[in-house]
């Protein structure tokens, strides 16, 4: 069935209804219980709908880049049905989105917002938002945002204009509710030095419960945190985009338990939504002190090609030694956008290691690998009295790719390892060791 025929029956549907009483900025529904509830607590407001609404197109100028529905021969997006509702900032950051709620019905889920402060008479624009994710079909609005303290809020929800070639569709129309959630901004946490503690995260954690912390705001629009292209990228070798995109960091002190990290919703089965763009996320897992960091795993996407492109890392902790997990979106560009992947998030520890890495709790050694990047041979020696030992390699993903046992100190052994970073354990009798190398054919 057509999409005009859909929203024909909708339209016939509405012909007998008036408009809502939210129709005009005038009208504007208070939405302060959306915000009322405490950090991480999530709330919602609805259903509402647009059913016989009326547009105002003396806004559509600001919407241009952020609104999608622009006619053929246009060069702004349309405002055409569209309601209101209005709050007062509270000083805390929140992400707020469009959602089916029971009973509600728009189609295609096709929302719009735009964010304003002012007066009804005099607004001023803050942010837009169109789509959660257009090209996967994620057609839900919405926004990460700071809510400064005491300053009145105007939020405008629009159905998308659809369409097809030169035709025109109709205007996504029905009922739906909006819902919020309070998250924490990591302004102050974008440096291994001002790294946010999460012990608590670990202390929640047993064999038959998974332990959450967060929710967590890395958005630019919600906690101001931008991309940082001079940054140090040791130990993030595995991101594929190659670029801090405003990485925040979180520090804990280990209790000598195997842990997986997961970036996740915030609570098994996910009762909580949050949402990161794409859930698009990347990680890299650090030891020892910030200004000489050892890494220790890194991960882009869990499965890439099942589109899992959430992030994940194993360990097993030592007790007593500071560990540093550095948490990155994927930096994203599309038809001449490009933006760092963001928005809200938590993180989630299971017992056990994921990644299988075995780090060893034996004294250090220091470890000569050349030539680095090698080719197909490679030269390794190590400190200490023991003149062999076995080497184990692992990919960046923390997967044994090779293993060599016995391997004569200052001898060269031959591989044949595809190009990229992986890390190399060395381990003896008493000692162990870890150093990375590339390989570049």
């Amino acid at each position: 069935m057509r999409i005009s025929t859909l929203l024909a029956c909708v339209l016939a549907t509405g012909s007998a209804l008036a408009q809502p009483e939210n129709d005009l900025c005038s009208g504007a529904i208070d939405i302060s219980d959306l915000f009322a509830p405490g950090m991480g607590e999530g709330a919602s407001v609805g259903p509402y709908s647009n059913l016989e609404a009326t547009g105002d197109s003396t806004l559509a100028a600001d919407l241009v880049d952020f609104w999608f529905d622009i006619a053929p021969g246009e060069s702004e997006p349309t405002v055409d049905q569209n309601i209101w509702f209005k709050f007062t900032g509270d000083g805390n950051v929140y992400q707020i989105l469009t959602w089916n709620c029971p009973g509600s019905a728009i189609y295609s889920n096709d929302t719009q917002m735009a964010l304003y402060t002012g007066t009804c008479d005099s607004l001023s624009f803050v942010m837009g938002n169109d789509d959660m994710q257009p090209w996967w079909g994620w057609w839900h609005a919405w926004m990460d945002f700071k809510a400064e303290e005491g300053v009145e809020y105007y939020l405008m929800i629009d159905g998308f204009n659809h369409y097809e070639g030169g035709t025109w569709e109709g205007v996504a129309q029905g009922s739906f509710c909006i819902g919020g959630i309070q998250v924490e901004p990591m302004t102050d946490h974008v440096a291994c030095e001002s790294s946010r503690g999460i012990d608590d995260l670990f202390e929640a954690t047993t064999a038959s419960t998974p332990g959450f912390v967060g929710p967590f705001n890395d958005s630019p629009s919600g906690s101001g945190i931008e991309m940082n292209p001079n940054a140090d990228m040791l130990g993030a070798e595995c991101w594929t985009d190659g670029v801090d995109d405003g990485s925040v960091w979180f520090s804990w002190t280990g209790d000598g338990n195997p842990y997986t990290i997961t970036h996740s919703q915030c609570q098994e089965g996910d009762e909580t939504f949050v949402y990161y763009f794409a859930w698009d996320s990347q990680m890299a897992l650090y030891k020892g002190d910030c200004g000489e960091l050892i890494p220790i795993s890194c991960n882009e996407d869990i499965d890439f090609d099942a589109g899992s492109f959430w992030s994940q890392v194993g360990f097993n902790s030592e007790e007593g030694e500071t560990y540093y997990l550095r948490f990155d979106g994927y930096h994203w560009e599309n038809q001449g956008y490009e933006w760092k992947a963001s928005g809200a998030f938590c993180l989630r520890a299971d017992l056990g290691n994921i990644n299988g890495i075995e780090e060893d709790v034996r004294t250090e050694l220091v470890i000569d690998a050349y030539p680095n990047p090698a080719q197909n041979a490679l030269t390794l020696s190590w400190s200490g009295a023991d003149a062999t030992a076995d080497v184990l390699v692992f990919d960046l993903t923390g997967k044994q790719v090779a293993s060599w046992p016995n391997v004569q100190r200052g001898s060269q052994q031959q591989f044949d390892l595809p190009n990229g970073f992986y890390m190399l354990q060395i381990n003896t009798d008493d000692t162990t060791g870890v150093t990375r190398l590339q390989v570049l054919r």
